[in-house]
């Protein structure tokens, strides 16, 4: 099952939220993405927060829909709005996790919800987050790429080391490296082929693929 969450972050691309939504089995809005829903002219199954993002008139207009489940959180509270919302699509059986408007200039929101993508491996749920600029995941094994054009490839460490790191089709190629944690070497790499490949033994990597404006 095809998950959608969009979060209280900086606007996507319209045109990217529609396509997103409309390969999508739920769509959750976490508070103030409601908002950017509404302005699309997308109604969410669940809209979920403590409502502190989203104008009054839109979160009234989203509990005059029947179809539209509102579950209301007090601000005061141990998760986040987005976590909540990744809990209730893991919960329901997603098996892919789209998130958009998860970024912006709120950069604890931003890494927290980065790092939310960890726990959806640990459950098999293959997770990411896309904004205007950014498409971000997290693994720990293999990982296939498609070539997008003028975009560049980055690879992070997130656990102190990542051991026996391998790429194949990019431009700057590592063989059985092992890359630290606080290491730049795997950023701004290129695409050198249409598909490209990342490969590791051990470890924790964040992937991002960034457009190159």
């Amino acid at each position: 099952m095809r998950a959608v969450i969009v979060g209280s972050g900086d606007p996507v691309d319209p045109r990217l939220l529609k396509e997103r939504c409309e390969n999508a089995d739920v769509i959750i809005a976490a508070d103030g993405g409601g908002y950017y829903l509404y302005e699309a002219g997308i109604t969410p199954d669940f809209l979920i927060g403590d409502f502190d993002s989203i104008p009054p008139a839109v979160l009234e207009h989203f509990r005059a829909q029947k179809r539209v489940t509102i579950r209301n959180f007090p601000a005061k509270k141990d998760f986040t709005d987005m976590e909540l919302a990744v809990e209730t699509a893991a919960g329901m059986g997603a098996d892919e996790i789209c998130i958009l408007s998860a970024t912006g200039s709120r950069l604890d929101h931003s890494a927290g919800n980065i790092l939310l993508l960890s726990g959806l491996l640990d459950k098999n749920i293959r997770g990411w987050i896309e904004d205007a600029n950014n498409r971000v995941c997290l693994t720990r094994g293999r990982i296939e790429l498609e070539r997008l054009d003028n975009w560049k490839v980055s690879l992070i460490a997130l656990s102190p080391e990542v051991r026996g790191l391998t790429t194949e089709g990019l431009s700057y190629p590592l063989k059985d490296y092992t890359l630290k944690l606080g290491s730049c070497l795997g950023i701004s790499n290129e695409f050198a082929s249409d598909t490209a490949a990342v490969s590791f033994d051990e470890g924790l990597l964040m992937v991002i693929l960034s457009r190159d404006e």
